[in-house]
């Protein structure tokens, strides 16, 4: 029988205070390897900074062998990476397989780790992506894939993407899709939603909504476009919800959606920065979900949109049609006719039958699992068969 792996999660995005899409995706591994753990399929440990560490004990995990309290700041794992200056982080830490779920492997001289890619945007649409972070990403992933001993990635798109940017071995790019939440993304109360929506100077009963970073790749413009496109008595009835912090090189969207604003468009775009625990309220209170991005490693905002019973109309590209599935009215990101002409026919549609997406939603969030996600990342970091991390009664 195989010996019984030890994990040790960085877990720095679950704690940072800019908490992002890869804190979520963090969370849900971690969750999910508290179960595997309960189940004595693999024991784990959780990394964080010293002064954080209190902040783990918020997830309620069970299962971990020990929260270790990383004595050496993140910036300045961040500066040996960088300077490709081979310390042994290990030493300090222990002994375990580390998983690294942030593009970034830490050096180590003792023990094997596994890295997380989620896309290579700053490669495929280097435009979209922010000059230093493009730059740090390009000189630090190639160094953090060649001393992984696998890497993991969140879709198949994002798979081959790797293999055609960085020329590997597609057998050592494990996929691990994302999931979501049940616990916290499902449908809420008129009475909940009608709170939060005021918290947020929303007050119509309909609205389109939409979430993301206001960046180049979210491709803002265009939606901001094809909204204004649309019949007056659609938009006035249907304002254009967007919940995202400020990005960068943005200009152009903020300057659409301030002269759409002045020409009487509803566009709401908070000014205060809207906490993850009144998102579920605001996706169920939406009429519809737009996700018109450019280029995604694989999208959970989709995802959470399902969850909370709302209807998609999503980009058709790159990673988008895995994460929206079969459920979602698919829109060529390219084209502001082709978005305009696709939101207004959901809209029409659902005022005919509000529930015609249900049965499709359904099926496709029972495709996604964190824990099966999970038993993919234990494969990819013990190198034993997935099946050995799969549920078994004997568990029980």
């Amino acid at each position: 029988m195989p010996k019984t792996p030890h994990i040790m999660v960085d877990a720095f995005p679950m704690v940072d205070d800019h908490y992002s899409g890869i804190g979520h995706y963090t969370t849900g591994i971690a969750t999910a390897l508290d179960e595997l753990a309960g189940e004595e399929k693999l024991t784990y440990s959780l990394i964080v900074p010293s002064k954080w560490a209190q902040r783990i004990h918020g997830y309620n995990l069970q299962n971990y062998r020990k929260v270790i309290k990383n004595p050496v700041p993140h910036r300045i794992i961040r500066g040996l990476i960088k300077y490709n200056i081979n310390f042994p982080l290990d030493i300090f830490l222990g002994r375990g397989r580390y998983y690294f779920p942030s593009y970034i492997s830490w050096p180590l001289w003792f023990n094997e780790s596994v890295v997380v890619i989620h896309d290579v945007t700053y490669l495929a649409v280097p435009e979209c992506v922010a000059e230093p972070n493009r730059k740090y990403l390009e000189e630090v992933v190639p160094r953090s894939i060649s001393g992984s001993r696998a890497v993991v990635t969140v879709s198949e798109f994002s798979k081959s993407e790797i293999v055609k940017y960085y020329d590997i071995d597609p057998d050592t790019i494990h996929v691990a899709t994302p999931s979501v939440d049940r616990r916290h993304f499902y449908k809420r109360s008129d009475e909940e939603i009608r709170s939060v929506k005021a918290k947020y100077d929303i007050f119509s009963d309909k609205y389109i909504f939409s979430v993301g970073n206001i960046e180049p790749r979210k491709n803002y413009a265009r939606l901001v476009d094809a909204y204004t496109s649309l019949p007056r008595e659609v938009t006035d009835e249907y304002p254009l919800v967007i919940v995202g912090a400020g990005g960068w090189n943005n200009d152009e969207i903020l300057e659409k959606i301030q002269q759409a604003k002045e020409d009487g468009y509803q566009i709401i775009n908070p000014k205060q920065f809207v906490v993850d625990e009144d998102m579920p309220a605001l996706y169920s209170g939406a009429t519809l979900f737009a996700f018109t991005p450019i280029y995604e490693g694989f999208g959970m905002s989709p995802v959470e949109a399902y969850a909370c019973g709302t209807p998609v109309v999503a980009s058709n590209v790159a990673s988008v049609p895995e994460a929206a599935g079969n459920a979602a009215v698919y829109v060529d990101p390219f084209n502001v006719t082709d978005i305009s002409n696709k939101l207004l026919a959901t809209l029409n549609s659902l005022e005919n039958d509000p529930r015609q997406f249900d049965t499709k939603i359904k099926q496709h969030l029972a495709s996604l699992s964190w824990r099966d996600s999970a038993e993919s990342t234990a494969a990819a970091l013990s190198g034993q068969p997935k099946s050995d991390f799969a549920f078994s009664e004997d568990a029980q």
